[in-house]
């Protein structure tokens, strides 16, 4: 048996190739903020926020609440990703389509592949995925505000980034039996020049 699991960088992330690697990209800091809809973490996502709260406070952040507009918008481009986009990973805001200007991390698994040539969506869990996510923690440099060289953190700050409020999740099958998971974060973080704590 063969699972794979692939990420992809945070929105605002870094794209930077140079050998210490900033951990921001977007250039100012929002004007505006899309209105708040707490609501109450769906079965399907159980894990998710307690795995977002858990990290921030280990940098003692305020914890995060559910959004029912994150998580039907981070729906909206899960089931995009897989059904038009062969589950390729991209950005809303890499195609100009982030209407509502939020941050963005997302992931991507493959199926688990067995010997006979089967195929099985692999069992991970929203906190797996969370988990994954702030383990980039261990990448990230405060004082530099930077990414170690060749690593990724975007993820990880994102999920930690002080002004952000709430967060909202969804997750799509693809075509192959793999996973798109998307997270969208309101407000936004990875602002250039601003640390995320």
């Amino acid at each position: 048996m063969i699972s794979l699991t692939l990420l992809l960088t945070a929105c605002g992330g870094s794209s930077d190739s140079s050998s210490n690697p900033p951990v921001t990209t977007a250039n100012t800091a929002p004007t505006t903020t899309v209105p708040l809809t707490p609501a109450a973490e769906p079965a399907a996502m159980t894990g998710m926020l307690e795995a977002h709260n858990q990290t921030r406070a280990t940098v003692a952040v305020m914890p995060l609440t559910w959004s029912s507009q994150m998580s039907s918008y981070a729906q909206e481009w899960a089931t995009h990703l897989a059904t038009n986009n062969a589950c390729t990973m991209q950005h809303r805001a890499a195609v100009g389509m982030n209407t509502l200007g939020v941050g963005e991390n997302l992931y991507r698994a493959s199926p688990t592949m067995w010997s006979d040539g089967r195929t099985e969506i692999q069992a991970i869990t929203p906190a797996q995925v969370a988990n994954k996510w702030a383990s980039e923690a261990s990448a990230y440099d405060y004082a530099s505000n930077t990414c170690a060289s060749g690593e990724m953190c975007g993820h990880y700050t994102q999920m930690v980034w002080k002004t952000t409020i709430e967060v909202g999740c969804g997750m799509a099958i693809c075509p192959d039996k793999g996973q798109i998971w998307v997270c969208n974060y309101n407000p936004p973080g990875n602002y250039i020049g601003m640390k995320p704590y």
